[in-house]
């Protein structure tokens, strides 16, 4: 039954716009997409793991919690400049990131504080 709605609404959406049928969706925007009797699951781990070949870290460590608690950062006064840009690009691809890892939205919140002086 829900099938045959969605290939009416695929006959309909062809008929005012011109598109493709590319079948099933598996990945979109840095997401990854699986099916099962159980559901759609939704992944990024590649998106993740280009993160971190692109940063060097992808022999990197496992841990619990990416940011002990309660850590306060600050500026100090012999720190090496960091190229802007690429902090906020990392940044903003790890809040895209977080999309799938909740996980992530504490340490998130604590270096998206230096956006704008990092």
């Amino acid at each position: 039954m829900i099938r045959k709605r969605g290939k009416a609404l695929q006959e309909y959406l062809s008929k005012e716009f011109e598109m493709k049928d590319l079948g099933c969706l598996k990945y979109f925007l840095g997401i990854e997409v699986s099916r099962s009797k159980k559901g759609i699951f939704l992944s990024q781990r590649k998106y993740a793991l280009d993160l971190l070949h692109e940063t060097g870290m992808s022999a990197c460590q496992l841990v619990d919690s990416p940011v002990e608690e309660g850590l306060k950062l600050c500026i100090e006064v012999d720190q090496v400049p960091v190229d802007k840009g690429k902090y906020q690009r990392l940044v903003g691809r790890l809040m895209y990131l977080a999309h799938t890892r909740p996980d992530l939205a504490y340490a998130l919140s604590i270096v998206s504080q230096f956006m704008h002086n990092p």
